[in-house]
């Protein structure tokens, strides 16, 4: 299977480095700068908090049961980011927390205040298409935005050179305190139904006071 493409390579620099398999139910909670992997009881599913730029969870697909990873932790005061990803053999989800007002002081030019919620959640699409030049219009399968909880997601329907199908979706969220919540989900397993779950991901947030 071919590797997945690092998440995390959106940032030039990586704060933390890490790579470790998690696996059952005694897992101990994981401690990255800010950020935390640990596990509900009630499902067995790995759970990311984070305290910067702004206190929250997010639920992920990984079940604690069986393995999976987490490398490339970044938590960078200085640019308000927090970002790690978690895969397995069939999926990979990346998380991005982003400081909106500091990424406006690092470039204006895409992001601005003046402008409305849902193209705030878009622009970080635009600031990275670098990062995902396979995810164009010809291959966009699905988009949409949610007015209530203030995301957009697009779907892509990739084919590489060598014929193998790759499906890549993201999801970006404007948290309760004007920040970008960036999620992206891809896999190359048929069965992975990335959109399914990259939605319950984006969905399930919780801001913490």
């Amino acid at each position: 299977m071919k590797k997945f493409l690092s998440i995390s390579l959106i940032f030039a620099v990586l704060v933390l480095s890490s790579c470790a398999v998690l696996m059952g139910t005694r897992m101990q909670p994981i401690v990255l700068g800010q950020m935390l992997i640990y596990f509900r009881v009630s499902t067995s599913k790995a759970f990311i908090a984070t305290e910067m730029p702004e206190k929250l969870e997010i639920d992920t697909p990984f079940n604690v049961n069986f393995p999976f990873n987490y490398k490339n932790a970044v938590h960078d005061t200085t640019k308000g980011i927090a970002s790690v990803t978690l895969n397995n053999e069939d999926l990979e989800m990346g998380f991005i927390l982003a400081s909106y007002s500091k990424a406006v002081q690092n470039n204006p030019e895409v992001f601005q205040n003046d402008i409305s919620d849902s193209l705030k959640t878009t622009r970080i699409f635009t600031a990275y298409d670098e990062f995902f030049k396979d995810c164009t219009d010809e291959n966009l399968v699905d988009t949409d935005y949610n007015s209530e909880k203030k995301y957009t997601h697009r779907c892509y329907k990739v084919t590489h050179g060598d014929g193998t199908p790759e499906d890549i979706c993201l999801a970006s969220r404007l948290t309760q305190k004007g920040n970008i919540l960036l999620v992206v989900m891809r896999s190359f397993a048929n069965d992975a139904k990335v959109k399914e779950k990259l939605l319950d991901a984006i969905n399930s947030v919780e801001f913490k006071e």
